[in-house]
């Protein structure tokens, strides 16, 4: 892609921190580093799943579990 596709496509490329939301997985906690890239206003990351479980990544870390809910 050249300098001026990119700039007409708006590509942005990063690296970011994003979470696992099996909040049993290290990485609900620690986060994971992935590729980021944006154009046309739609994003994407590589990789989409999280490497050590294969649960769903997501920009906000999850919540921990109430300890309510493991008494049941």
């Amino acid at each position: 892609m050249s300098a001026h596709d990119r700039y007409l496509a708006d590509y942005h490329t990063s690296l970011e921190t994003v979470y696992c939301q099996n909040v049993k997985c290290s990485n609900s906690e620690d986060g994971v580093t992935v590729r980021y890239e944006s154009e046309y206003g739609q994003g994407s990351i590589t990789p989409e799943d999280c490497p050590q479980c294969n649960g769903e990544l997501s920009f906000d870390q999850p919540d921990p579990p109430d300890d309510d809910e493991d008494a049941l």
